[in-house]
């Protein structure tokens, strides 16, 4: 049996409580398709919102990696206006809905040098005072540097309910989610009201046929723009990496030393553009506009 059931305002309040005491406050909202993770996360920010008195919207919604840093931190090198926050940043105690983090924290991508940047941010804006949600459907698949980030790790068992977890506090433990543990107390127990991890169920409604409407009109809008950006941007990274390999080969070719066989002395290759070209398998117009720079 349950021990706790919170209404959203009440778990809001809480949260409110964390974040105004300059302590990380990242929820994780995990759960099979069409549950209702993204109605209970937008419906979370919007009691927040009541409480700190800083506006919550569907615009306030992303599927960029590169928005969301943005709204934490700021357009790189802008100038803070008058009320302390760079260009694009979102002021203290703003709420943020990241709907689906699979596609900005991946842990198949930990490699990834943005997504390594995005965590270290994390690591530094505590005192911003931000609320972010997440959504993914497997928590897990998340790169542990971010659910290490995460406070409340939130499951949407059935419309309606949601599970709400958090890290534990045990200076010897290795994994503090006690993932391996929980999942055999919860195939045991078929409920997780006795993992020690587990805090409470929360409560909540539906969208309203507004609300609905309101998230379906931001969400066709910005994730098909994200998703173009993200499938743009690995096809510009391989070209920039393969463009820089054949420049360095070209440089490489015309910077060779040969041993002339009658003097014994070392001389520069004469190569001409046409036969590094050939060599490379380039044309020759691509070597000359690389030896020129």
């Amino acid at each position: 049996m349950v021990n706790q059931i919170l209404s959203l305002k009440q778990f809001a309040g809480q949260i409110f409580n964390i974040c105004s005491s300059d302590r990380d406050t990242n929820v994780g909202v995990g759960g099979f398709t069409g549950e209702g993770k993204s109605a209970f996360s937008s419906l979370l920010l919007k009691e927040y919102a009541k409480i700190s008195g800083v506006r919550w919207g569907f615009d306030l919604m992303t599927w960029s990696r590169a928005e969301l840093m943005k709204w934490i931190d700021g357009e790189p090198k802008s100038e803070k206006n008058e009320l302390g926050l760079r260009k694009g940043q979102l002021p203290e105690f703003s709420g943020i809905l990241a709907d689906e983090l699979f596609t900005m924290f991946y842990r198949r991508q930990w490699f990834n040098e943005e997504q390594i940047d995005a965590i270290a941010t994390f690591n530094m804006c505590r005192d911003r005072h931000l609320l972010l949600c997440g959504n993914i459907p497997n928590f897990w698949e998340l790169d542990a540097g971010f659910t290490n980030r995460i406070r409340f790790y939130v499951y949407i068992v059935k419309r309606g309910v949601a599970w709400v977890f958090q890290q534990e506090n045990n200076p010897f433990s290795e994994d503090n989610w006690n993932k391996r543990e929980n999942k055999k107390v919860f195939r045991k127990h078929k409920n997780p009201y006795k993992i020690h991890n587990f805090l409470f169920e929360v409560h909540f409604p539906d969208w309203s046929p507004e609300e609905k409407l309101g998230y379906y009109d931001i969400r066709n809008a910005k994730r098909v723009t994200a998703l173009d950006d993200s499938k743009d941007k690995p096809k510009k990274e391989r070209y920039t990496k393969v463009k820089k390999q054949r420049d360095d080969m070209v440089n490489m070719l015309f910077d060779t030393e040969v041993k002339c066989p009658k003097c014994n002395i070392i001389h520069k290759n004469k190569l001409t553009n046409v036969e590094v070209a050939e060599v490379l398998g380039v044309s020759a117009e691509a070597v000359r506009l690389v030896r020129e720079g």
